[in-house]
């Protein structure tokens, strides 16, 4: 018999290219992963965005009618939006302070930044929109903050 000498470097050029393609595979997981948290996190955000301009004008629409009825001033509202589920998914919390025309007699318990502007009455109002994390929606808090200055 003839004894043949075999150097290995198939089986080492096999274990580096098996090394190769898991390196690869662990990145495209990787990435896969990356990115489907965050198309959540984009579509949570829009989501979010959508809500503090809702909340704006649900907010405006309430102080007006808070304005034509004379009742006590709306300088606060909050509002809880749930998911399908009916957990609470989103903490909306809005304030509101007050510019008024003249020195109104009925802006008693108004948050007030001036009076006597001779301006019609103006109204700042403050969205503030979170992600509430006991949804499991995402791992880390999402937070919207929208200032808007609306005429009465």
């Amino acid at each position: 018999m003839y004894a043949t000498k075999r150097s290995g470097f198939a089986m080492i050029l096999a274990i580096f290219v098996v090394v190769i393609v898991a390196i690869g595979g662990a990145m495209l997981l990787s990435n896969t992963t990356v990115g489907s948290k965050s198309i959540s996190d984009n579509y949570l955000r829009a989501q979010a965005e959508l809500l503090a301009q809702s909340a704006t004008e649900y907010t405006l629409m309430r102080a007006q009618d808070v304005n034509t009825t004379g009742g006590a001033c709306l300088n606060q509202l909050n509002i809880t939006v749930n998911d399908s589920e009916g957990e609470a998914a989103y903490d909306i919390n809005t304030s509101l302070a007050y510019s008024f025309q003249g020195d109104d007699a009925d802006a008693a318990g108004c948050n007030a930044i001036a009076d006597m502007t001779g301006k019609p009455t103006m109204v700042l109002i403050d969205v503030t929109v979170t992600t509430n994390l006991d949804a499991n929606l995402s791992t880390e808090p999402i937070r919207i903050h929208k200032r808007s200055w609306q005429k009465l």
